[in-house]
Order: structure tokens, then C-alpha cells, then sequence
């Protein structure tokens, strides 16, 4: 969905849909609500995620996917319907286009005459980059699921209404969304925001076994923050990860950093179910740790604010 905007715009699409999931959230409470029963509820949700996928059908191709994939015939019918619904005219875009079309060729032609000096050492330094960005996005994905159900779970204990407990956690979701896409426009960037967002998400689940030991109260609003904070930094994160990579492995990579993302929310269940009360603390301050080591391990990432999603 980002290939299918501008630079300047995919952070603002990212989060919409974001915040659209947290729109979803409430949907699927109020199913539940009315629903009572379980198989009713999975069949209401089966019904709603029916009603969408018509849509899929006439959802266009990405033109960075074609361009990666060199057909250009389609490209160029592609870009001429955008530009048709964005009241431009051929005018305007064909000598654009020839323009880009050239200049790849010369690119391409200039490649082909250092990739006989230079082949095997790009190749090699091309694959040692992309293996340590994508060590440190699966690291990343990984620990902020964890971080986020880690979080959620502790939500998890307060004596109110569950119905009532996941749309004040969907409200605050959509804050840290919304938060996350304005301030990853501005100098701070993708990588500037999800460090601080992160080290707030760190320093709130570090301090929730200290504030819940005096302090039910405190211990919810702490909670709450850090809820409000890891889903800025998950809502980063989803549009952050997609820009580092080149087009031709995008997919990949995004696959296996929502993979490591599903671990971590798969892993947290179990430690907390296995652990006693007594030592629960003890996976805060793992959990807060593994945020400041993924923390640092960003600071090696590129800064993609502005940067177009191409080859």
C-alpha cells in the first residue's frame, strides 16, 4: 500500500490504516458485545472481511513492482490512468516518463560496464547490508509485539469491563498512531521518532512492577502511556521498515519481519502464563532491556524520511 503513494505521503497513508485497524478493534468489540457467542461473533467477522474483498479485484499493481520487474507497458498504462484520475494530462506526463525510461537506461548500461570489476564485492557488500538490516528489523519486530502484548497483558488485570477495557485501549491506540505520523514528518524522521517512542515504551514497562506494587492507579495510567507509546513505535515501525529496502526484496523482508513480530506476541502469553507472580517483574526488566539493545542496534539503520521506495 505505501508503493502506492509518494515519499511524502507514505507516512500519512501508513498510519490512516493504522488508525483504521483501531476502528476495526471497536467494530469487532461491538460484534462481540451483540454477539454474545463465539461462532456467531467469527461469523459476523466473516461476513464484514467478505463484504471487502471485492475490492482486492480492482486494486492496481504498485508501479515501483513493475518498474522492479521491467514491464514497462504496463507501467506506462498504469501511470496514465493515475494521471488521468489526478487531472493531469498526457502532456504533462509522457515526456516525464520517457525522461525516467532514458535515464534507467543509462544507468543500466553504465551498471553492466562495472559489474564485470565490481561484481563479486558488490554482490558481497550488497548481501552483508541487507543481512544486517534484516537481523536488526527482525530483532525489532520481534520485541515490539513483545513489548506491545507484554503491555496488553498487564491491561489485562484491571476490574472493569473487558468490552469497555479494549475500546479505551483502541482511543489510545489511535493517539500514539496519530502522534507517530506527525512527528516522523518533521526533522526527528522515521528513525528519530521510533527511538523516542521506544525508549518511553522501555522506561514505562521498566517502571510498571515498581508503581504496582504501591500504586493500583498509577500502575494503569503508566500502563496506559506505555500502550499509547509502543503503538507509536509498532505504527513507525511498519513504515519505517517497508522504505529500507529496495523493491525487489521488500516483500521478503517485510515477510519475515512480521513473521518475528508474530513470535513475539505468540511468546508473550506463554512466559506470563508459566511464570509466577512472584518472578513476573523479572520479564518487565527483560523486556525493558531487549528494548534498549534494539534501541541502540536502530541507531545503525538509515534515515528514510523523504527517501522514494525505489530500486
Amino acid at each position: 500500500m505505501l508503493e502506492l503513494t509518494s515519499a511524502a505521503h507514505t507516512s500519512l497513508v501508513g498510519n490512516v490504516a493504522l488508525v483504521a485497524f483501531t476502528i476495526g478493534e471497536a467494530i469487532i468489540t461491538l460484534f462481540a458485545y451483540l454477539t454474545v457467542d463465539w461462532q456467531m461473533l467469527k461469523w459476523a467477522k466473516a461476513i464484514f472481511i467478505g463484504l471487502i474483498l471485492p475490492y482486492l479485484y480492482f486494486m492496481p499493481e504498485t508501479p515501483l513492482y513493475l518498474y522492479a520487474k521491467r514491464q514497462y507497458a504496463e507501467l506506462e498504462v498504469l501511470l496514465r490512468r493515475i494521471a488521468n484520475q489526478n487531472r493531469r494530462t498526457e502532456v504533462e506526463l509522457y515526456p516525464s516518463y520517457q525522461e525516467f525510461l532514458g535515464n534507467q537506461s543509462i544507468a543500466q548500461v553504465h551498471n553492466e560496464r562495472k559489474i564485470s570489476f565490481l561484481k563479486q564485492l558488490r554482490q558481497l557488500l550488497s548481501q552483508r547490508t541487507s543481512i544486517i538490516k534484516l537481523l536488526i528489523i527482525n530483532l525489532l519486530g520481534f520485541t515490539t509485539y513483545l513489548l506491545y502484548y507484554e503491555i496488553s497483558y498487564g491491561l489485562e488485570v484491571i476490574n472493569i469491563s473487558p468490552y469497555l477495557g479494549i475500546l479505551i485501549g483502541a482511543v489510545v491506540e489511535a493517539v500514539g498512531y496519530i502522534s507517530s505520523s506527525l512527528l516522523m514528518v518533521t526533522k526527528l524522521g522515521r528513525k528519530g521518532t521510533f527511538v523516542i517512542m521506544l525508549g518511553l515504551t522501555a522506561a514505562c514497562v521498566f517502571i510498571i512492577p515498581f508503581i504496582s506494587k504501591h500504586n493500583a492507579l498509577g500502575a494503569v495510567l503508566i500502563d496506559q502511556f506505555g500502550k499509547y507509546a509502543i503503538s507509536g513505535t509498532i505504527s513507525i515501525s511498519w513504515i519505517f521498515v517497508p522504505e529500507l529496502f529496495q523493491t525487489s526484496i521488500r516483500s521478503s523482508a517485510n515477510g519475515l519481519f512480521i513473521t518475528f513480530s508474530h513470535l513475539g506476541a505468540i511468546i508473550v502469553p506463554v512466559i506470563n502464563t508459566s511464570v509466577s507472580d512472584e518472578y513476573l517483574s523479572i520479564t518487565y526488566y527483560m523486556s525493558s532491556v531487549l528494548a534498549v539493545i534494539v534501541l541502540v542496534l536502530t541507531m545503525l539503520l538509515p534515515e528514510t524520511r523523504n527517501k522514494t521506495m525505489d530500486d
